[in-house]
């Protein structure tokens, strides 16, 4: 079987012929150790806040993104603070209260939203990192951010092998799974209007076109992968077509259907080891720039870090608008954050965390704007709204003090 993308045949109300809102969507992506901040942002009073370096690359998507200022999380003294900043991103537990683990941990928001609306998807939810290392010096705590609660992590999926076959497995046969498809897609398409031909017609293309790419990646491993296979050399694709291949995967999972919640790490919080930027043309250690940039040599390279992780998150953005869904784009049906644990990764700062969200989660959030919150305000209130939004029916989440204000339009 193979999940489609929403079409009109199945989204007519029979009272009234008027087409059914197309399912909300959730994501939330994870950029480590903050960002440069004099490039991300803009000075008080500022309203192209997309002119800034490191959000340049959003200007594609301009009118359907907000930038947050003013949000921040407690950081507790005493433990190690890049282990709960992205532990704990997406649960922000009360510091304060009776700790079931070294860090603030709780069930985190991407499964209490999962808790409601998996009923709608063949699968739950979908966890993704796009971490290359094959080193286990680092904690756990520094590579996920999705956790069903205290130390019971959401095991998050590396190889887009794996994540492919989980999005579109076909058991024991050999063919493609769009070959399987195909051979019944004429019978069905008779019953199609020409927009949900076109929609199939779409989807089936671009799950191909992923097939062809894991196909060409598989063929690469069985002849030589190694079983100590090291980072970076050794890894077949570049440092942004991996991170763009799960970020098409992601795309194809929220297109049909598949899956309304989900998590993306764009890289681990703070690892020792060196990653090579192949795109960036050098090999350097993200957390070591981060406390190296008062050095304006260093503080460029970081910049540029930021940055492409920027511009391969736009990516992702531009391939949702790009879906026709509904009374608008697929993007127009999503709840998307960007965002980082750490405000800056020099200082280990949490107050003024870089939040970025997209989406105007079926027209409710009022975007393309600078939404400038009080100064330290709750992370979690984000958090709440966005759960709320989701259909969750949650009055409290975590130390908010109450839903976003001003988020919705």
């Amino acid at each position: 079987m193979m999940a489609l993308p929403w079409m009109e045949m199945h989204a007519e109300e029979p009272s009234t012929k008027k087409l059914k809102e197309p399912s909300l969507r959730f994501a939330s992506f994870y950029s480590p150790m903050g960002f440069v901040r004099d490039h991300f942002f803009p000075a008080e009073g500022t309203r192209d806040f997309l002119s800034m370096p490191t959000l340049r690359p959003l200007r594609g998507v301009a009118d359907k993104v907000t930038l947050i200022t003013g949000l921040y999380r407690v950081n507790v003294r005493g433990i190690d603070v890049h282990n709960q900043c992205s532990s704990c991103y997406l649960s922000s537990a009360d510091p304060h209260g009776e700790l079931k683990s070294p860090y603030p941990m709780d069930r985190t928001l991407d499964h209490l939203i999962a808790d409601k609306v998996s009923h709608r998807t063949p699968i739950r939810s979908l966890e993704l990192n796009c971490n290359t290392f094959k080193d286990l010096k680092e904690s756990i705590y520094l590579d996920n951010i999705s956790w069903y609660g205290p130390e019971h992590v959401a095991t998050s999926m590396k190889d887009p092998r794996k994540v492919y076959q989980r999005l579109f497995k076909t058991g024991k046969s050999e063919k493609d799974i769009t070959d399987l498809i195909l051979q019944d897609a004429a019978n069905f398409e008779r019953t199609l209007s020409r927009h949900d031909k076109d929609k199939l017609d779409e989807y089936l293309t671009s799950v191909r076109e992923v097939e062809q790419q894991i196909d060409k990646l598989s063929k690469h491993y069985a002849m030589y992968e190694r079983a100590e296979m090291k980072e970076p050399d050794e890894v077949p694709m570049t440092r942004g077509e991996y991170i763009r291949m799960m970020g098409h995967l992601l795309v194809l999972a929220f297109q049909g259907d598949l899956t309304h919640v989900a998590t993306f790490m764009l890289a681990p919080e703070r690892w020792g080891t060196p990653q090579k930027f192949h795109e960036l043309n050098f090999t350097k250690s993200h957390h070591g720039l981060t406390h190296s940039q008062d050095r304006n040599d260093v503080k460029r390279d970081l910049a540029r870090v930021d940055r492409f992780y920027v511009e391969l998150f736009a990516e992702v953005l531009e391939q949702l608008d790009s879906i026709q869904e509904g009374e608008g784009t697929l993007l127009d049906h999503c709840l998307i954050t960007l965002g980082s644990g750490l405000g800056d990764g020099k200082d280990h700062t949490m107050d003024e965390l870089p939040i970025i969200v997209a989406g105007s989660a079926n027209g409710r959030i009022k975007t393309g704007r600078v939404l400038n919150c009080p100064e330290k305000t709750p992370l979690a209130n984000l958090w709440l709204a966005q759960a709320q939004l989701m259909g969750t029916g949650m009055e409290r989440f975590a130390d908010s003090t109450g839903p976003l204000e001003g988020l919705l339009a």
